[in-house]
């Protein structure tokens, strides 16, 4: 995924204020300032990092304020960038029903859009964008235009700011010696930190029955899959298991409806099995449930096997043939049935399995025994207090940065991981793997200071 708009080489992030002669009487020109965060371009992009600090700016209930960054050459050459729009109560009312008329959620051309929580608006809003680098823009300045209106459009005041009188190239000579700057984000905490072990058990049963035999092929490791999930869930004596859920599938051989009740007896009679070796609290959710013949899990086999002969005709009928029409038997008389007698050997039996869910809470721990089980069961340890374990270490050194790997690790789908595993890597000087994280999220405002390092270090 690339970053919104276009790659730009970033610099060390600078902070300054830039206070500004109003233009002509313009009463809101004073209590508007900016402060410059970053301000480069490179031959490839510009990026403006800035946050628009608005002091006491009197917007009333009627009003509009638009606050549009524009970027103008000496020549008269400029590109308008996505406005901020704060509007007070009334004309806040006027501006939704305006996009819902249009069956917009949001303007896409404005960059945010505010109503102000009172008639002397104060507060700060950060703005940030990338936009292509043009060759008019080498000597180019950056502005900041205030209009305020009010109803029907009518003019109430209006002001120019000059936010930077040039954009300059980034200096990139020293960056092997550079120490990068980064942020972590602090992570929300966990009102109920629920949990949930998943498996799959693939049981051998006798044909047309339900029995359990341990003893039968590989029947005794499979049920030990569910035996170590238990296990590892009640070795923590804190824990609460909450629910425990079954489902079961049958392949397709045989008729639909027997495999159904097949699949429902299997599901119950591992329940049972499970029930008789651990024992659950009357406030445990029990469920299972038969699921009948899996042929959205037989495709996927089809399509990964490059063993399977006649594929393409194969998923053919699958997809065209319903299954009370026939579809088996097309699948058998299919070349004198090889390709189905090679599904039931070797792809049907994965079929027949079982999906089992374990349900828990865990508490909140202190540091201390949070840090104890970050090395054997991390997955109850939540990211707050992973952040929190990190805290106790010095920033970059081993431990500091281990901890952060293992939040990434065991929550590979949460942004807050993945943005201060992206921190980790740059500390370590790991830039393109800090990469493969930060472009996941370019519309995370999180992420952005360490994209441009990133592509700052692609132009060293």
């Amino acid at each position: 995924m690339k970053f919104k708009y276009y790659n730009i080489a970033a610099i060390v992030v600078f902070l300054f204020s830039i206070s500004f002669t109003a233009y002509g009487q313009s009463k809101i020109s004073s209590r508007i300032v900016v402060k410059t965060n970053q301000l480069q371009k490179s031959k490839n992009g510009v990026l403006i990092d800035c946050n628009i600090l608005l002091n006491g700016v009197e917007i009333s209930t009627n009003n509009q304020l638009t606050l549009t960054p524009v970027i103008r050459s000496s020549n008269g050459q400029n590109v308008e960038l996505a406005p901020v729009i704060i509007n007070g109560n009334n004309r806040n009312r006027l501006y939704k029903r305006s996009l819902r008329l249009n069956g917009l959620e949001k303007d896409p051309a404005v960059h945010a859009v505010i109503q102000a929580p009172k008639k002397a608006v104060s507060l700060t809003i950060p703005y940030q964008v990338t936009v292509k680098y043009e060759p008019w823009m080498k000597n180019a300045s950056v502005y900041l235009i205030g209009d305020l209106c009010g109803c029907a459009g009518s003019k109430r005041d209006y002001t120019e700011k000059l936010i930077a009188e040039r954009i300059g190239f980034p200096a990139m000579a020293n960056f092997n010696n550079y120490k990068p700057r980064v942020n972590f984000i602090v992570p929300p905490r966990e009102a109920i930190k629920q949990r949930a072990e998943n498996g799959e058990a693939y049981l051998i049963f006798e044909r047309g029955k339900w029995e359990i035999i341990p003893n039968l092929f590989n029947n005794k490791t499979e049920l030990a899959k569910i035996d170590q999930s238990l296990q590892y869930i009640k070795e923590e004596s804190t824990t609460q298991i909450t629910g425990v859920f079954i489902q079961a599938y049958a392949s397709p051989e045989g008729k639909f409806d027997n495999n159904l009740v097949l699949s429902k007896h299997r599901a119950k009679a591992l329940l049972d099995y499970v029930q008789t070796k651990h024992t659950f609290s009357a406030k445990v959710n029990v469920h299972y449930e038969g699921l009948g013949e899996d042929w959205t899990h037989l495709v996927e086999l089809i399509k990964k096997d490059p063993k399977v002969e006649n594929k393409e005709q194969v998923l053919k009928i699958i997809e065209s043939v319903d299954i009370f029409d026939g579809r088996e038997k097309q699948l058998m008389d299919l070349n004198g049935g090889r390709p189905y007698l090679y599904m039931l050997d070797k792809l049907f039996p994965l079929l027949r399995r079982s999906d089992y869910r374990i349900e828990y809470t865990v508490p909140s721990f202190s540091l201390e025994k949070a840090k104890q089980l970050l090395e054997t069961k991390p997955s109850m340890v939540s990211l707050e207090e992973m952040y929190l374990i990190a805290g106790t270490y010095e920033i970059g050194s081993e431990s500091f940065n281990h901890v952060f790997k293992i939040a990434d690790k065991v929550y590979p789908n949460d942004p807050v991981a993945g943005i201060n595993a992206a921190a980790i890597a740059v500390l370590e000087k790991e830039y393109q793997t800090a990469k493969k994280y930060v472009e996941k999220y370019p519309d995370n405002p999180a992420a952005w200071n360490l994209l441009g390092i990133v592509y700052m270090s692609e132009f060293r």
